[in-house]
């Protein structure tokens, strides 16, 4: 499978009219409904994390990232933009900064590797997905991840959308063989794979929460544990979260799909 210069070239912004469809929605249904949803333990692995923002990483998987460090995982985060699309109060250093700050506090808390901080404009990623396409490719031929997490292609921000197409450029470039772990933050998904967090929910609250200068205005903490609470009542446990699991045909595949005109 090969996806076209145009459709490289095509950003998530112009993709929005094809989601909008009706046509979109039966065949994405299609797609995320060919198996039930599977209650999963996590497995000891490298796990590659891109989170276009600071905090998309904690907010859509750090239960399952939590997990992932309790059973020996090797946990790197990649951050697509450089986090600074955001006004900062008077008198404060460039919000960037202040976020790249909360980011390594998290990072120190909870052991995780920060890859790399990308340059790409908070924002505007759109119009950088091919750029980022490239690096992306060249973080994961250095990093050898067993498992990528990345927002699922038709989350409703489009750097997370453009996020998504990018991992698919990278993947086709390098061949990339292992499996994608399709996380949600603006919109819901409709999930294969779920992840009990029960146990590590305070934690996951916690790694939220040190991202106070995103925190102080947004109940991003409450917003996503009362998804987690939801997703936990289809596979019976108080908090879960959900995820669309492919491997990489597949999401070559799901990535053409939603990029069709």
């Amino acid at each position: 499978m090969s996806i076209t210069i145009q459709s490289v070239r095509t950003s998530a912004f112009q993709c929005v009219k094809t989601w909008a469809s009706r046509r979109f929605l039966a065949r994405i249904q299609r797609i995320t409904h060919r198996m039930p949803v599977e209650l999963r333990r996590v497995e000891p692995g490298r796990i590659m994390v891109l989170a276009p923002h600071m905090d998309d990483e904690v907010i859509g998987a750090g239960g399952t990232l939590a997990l992932h460090k309790q059973v020996g995982s090797d946990v790197g985060i990649v951050f697509t933009t450089d986090s600074g699309g955001q006004r900062s109060t008077s008198g404060q250093p460039p919000i960037r900064k202040i976020r790249q700050a909360e980011a390594r506090q998290v990072a120190d808390r909870f052991g995780y590797e920060i890859i790399d901080v990308l340059s790409h404009p908070d924002g505007m990623l759109s119009h950088h997905e091919v750029a980022l396409g490239k690096d992306l490719a060249g973080l994961i031929a250095s990093w050898k991840p067993d498992e990528i997490f990345v927002p699922f292609p038709s989350d409703h921000h489009r750097d997370h959308q453009a996020t998504a197409a990018a991992l698919a450029i990278a993947i086709e470039a390098r061949g990339y063989g292992g499996t994608i772990w399709c996380y949600e933050i603006w919109s819901t998904l409709w999930p294969n794979v779920e992840i009990d967090i029960t146990d590590v929910v305070d934690l996951k609250r916690e790694a939220i929460e040190l991202y106070v200068s995103q925190v102080s205005g947004m109940s991003y903490a409450e917003s996503a544990l009362g998804l987690n609470r939801y997703r936990g009542l289809k596979v019976r446990v108080p908090f879960a979260e959900g995820f669309y699991v492919a491997n990489s045909a597949d999401y070559l595949r799901l990535a053409e799909m939603l990029c069709e005109i």
